[in-house]
C-alpha cells in the first residue's frame, strides 16, 4: 500500500507534509535552510547542519544562500526536499523557486514558536526544538 504524499502549498508554509517511500521507511532528506542573518536564519542551518551530522544516511544540509546546485544534486539522487524558512521572509522557499524547482515539504522557524528577534538569540533548545519537528515531518 502506498503512502499518501500531500503536496505543498504556500498557504501552509509551516506545515510538513509526510515523505515516506512505498516500503513505509523514510526517504532522505536535503534540508534547504535559510542561513539568514536573524536568529530565526541561523536556526536555520544549524538545525539542517545538526540532523545532517547526527544522520548522514538520512539528512543533508544546503544553506540557501549558496545556491541551488545542492537541490539538484540531491533530487537527481532521488531526495526529497524540505524548504527550511527562518520567518515569513521565505528566503529559503524563494531561492529555490526562482529556479523553477519545488520543495516536496516547507517548514517555517517561526510558525513552531520561535519568535524572530536579534541574530544572537540562538539557544540549543531552539535548534533541538526545530529538529524534532523536521524529525516528525
Amino acid at each position: 500500500m502506498e503512502a499518501a504524499v500531500k503536496e505543498p502549498t504556500d498557504s501552509l508554509p509551516g506545515k510538513v507534509n509526510e515523505i515516506k517511500k512505498t516500503s513505509g521507511k523514510k526517504k532522505s532528506i536535503l534540508i534547504f535552510a535559510c542561513s539568514g542573518l536573524s536568529n530565526t536564519g541561523k536556526l536555520t542551518m544549524q538545525a539542517a547542519s545538526a540532523l545532517a551530522f547526527r544522520r548522514p544516511d538520512l539528512y543533508r544540509a544546503a544553506a540557501a544562500h549558496k545556491g541551488v546546485d545542492a537541490v539538484e544534486d540531491a533530487l537527481s539522487d532521488g531526495f526529497k526536499i524540505l524548504v527550511l524558512d527562518g520567518c515569513s521572509d521565505r528566503c529559503a522557499t524563494k531561492k529555490l523557486e526562482e529556479s523553477g524547482l519545488k520543495a516536496d515539504v516547507y517548514m517555517m522557524v517561526t510558525e513552531l514558536g520561535i519568535e524572530k528577534t536579534m541574530p544572537s538569540d540562538v539557544k540549543p533548545e531552539y535548534v533541538e526544538k526545530i529538529v524534532r519537528a523536521i524529525k516528525e515531518a
